[in-house]
């Protein structure tokens, strides 16, 4: 659609003097862009919803690296503060994925400060011909250009418009009005059915109506409630039944996205309270029996969520912690797999050369910090380094 913008507006302009056709040309050049960002944060929720539970998990994985590395543009300070429900943590999302590259349809807006030459006019061509008649034709096809991007602005700006009135007619306690926005939504805007904001507020309606026939939608907006006030282990025992029941059918009907993504989110909040922190490294007991109960979480977090860096990492790390080198390299193996960041990867050979050491085989021990070094070139990882030394 923007393609064919651009194009119509580079066309050879019927007047010489024509500066409508670069201002737009140079405008359009944005529309890319902005179109994405308002899909974005307000059609493709679903995606928004997966980003920011990978979000989550690389913030929670960056506490236990032992190491500092860059923030983003706009950092995460909470991690379990982020809300994919609310618009500006959305955007927030968004700009910390952002890249220089994304500014380069900018430099199409220098076309707007463009000047068009100045031609001789053609003297074959009669002067009534540049009338009026023909300086309606660089309207029309501005308002015929434009009229064909509504289609992509009608669901982002509609999602918006639905998402706002349900929220004002639920605080008001208008259920029923609330539920039609909701009915209307999943009729123009189908992407946003299944997210994470759409399923909590149908959640929110359906409990103002007691309607009983939908108990797990009323019981992930009660956990999404839950989680946000940081109780984790309700959250964990509303949604999980709600889980074990979908994969334990015959159908073999799996979990929906949300529902996983909410029941990670509570069994990592659960990691998190039971790992244990720096002022328990000379209690070994206490922080053998944390460790273990941390072990117990992360398991059911990877049999809830195989794909999950932050259950395997963790994993790999606490059977460092308690001498089972065997089953740290097995999970840092799974997290090599599932991870593509230098920064992990580099951490997961540093954990698996010191697991490769204390099993005695030294050489392929250094030869992983090796690898880790090679994936750190700014010098972050210094425990591979103090490892390397003899200083670990």
């Amino acid at each position: 659609m923007a393609a064919l913008l651009c194009l119509g507006c580079t066309l050879r302009p019927f007047v010489d003097r024509c500066l409508w056709r670069y201002r737009l040309a140079g405008a359009s050049c944005l529309v890319p862009l902005c179109l994405f960002l308002l899909h974005f944060t307000a059609v493709d929720t679903q995606q928004g919803d997966l980003l920011a539970y990978h979000k989550l998990e690389a913030q929670l994985i960056l506490r236990h690296l032992g190491y500092n590395l860059p923030r983003d543009w706009l950092p995460v300070t909470a991690p379990f503060a982020l809300d994919m429900a609310a618009l500006h943590w959305r955007v927030v999302l968004l700009v910390d994925q952002l890249r220089p590259g994304a500014a380069l349809p900018l430099i199409g807006l220098s076309l707007w400060f463009r000047q068009p030459g100045r031609r001789q006019p053609n003297p074959r061509v009669r002067p009534w011909l540049l009338g009026p008649a023909l300086s309606w034709r660089p309207l029309c096809l501005s308002v015929l250009l434009g009229a064909s991007l509504l289609p992509a602005l009608i669901a982002p700006l509609w999602s918006l418009l639905a998402t706002w009135q349900t929220d004002l007619a639920i605080a008001a306690g208008e259920y029923q009005q609330a539920l039609g926005w909701l009915e209307t939504t999943r009729w123009l805007v189908p992407a946003v059915v299944g997210s994470a904001t759409y399923e909590e507020q149908l959640g929110q309606t359906l409990f103002g109506l007691e309607a009983h026939s939908q108990a797990e939608v009323v019981s992930f907006a009660a956990a999404h409630s839950l989680l946000q006030q940081r109780a984790y282990l309700r959250a964990y025992q509303l949604l999980f039944p709600y889980w074990l029941t979908h994969t334990q059918q015959q159908k073999k009907d799996l979990p929906e996205p949300w529902l996983t993504t909410a029941l990670s989110e509570a069994l990592e909040g659960l990691v998190e309270a039971a790992w244990p922190s720096s002022t328990l490294s000379g209690d070994a007991p206490e922080r053998n029996h944390r460790l273990i109960m941390a072990q117990a979480w992360l398991r059911q977090l990877a049999q809830v969520n195989p794909d999950s860096l932050y259950a395997h990492y963790l994993l790999g790390r606490a059977d460092y912690e308690l001498h089972n080198y065997q089953g740290c390299l097995a999970e840092m193996g799974i997290g090599l797999r599932l991870s593509s960041d230098n920064d992990l990867r580099s951490s997961a050979y540093t954990y698996i050369g010191l697991a490769e050491i204390a099993l005695g085989r030294s050489t392929e021990g250094r030869e992983a910090l090796q690898i880790a070094l090679a994936l750190d070139p700014e010098y972050h990882n210094n425990t591979a380094r103090e490892a390397l030394s003899g200083l670990h």
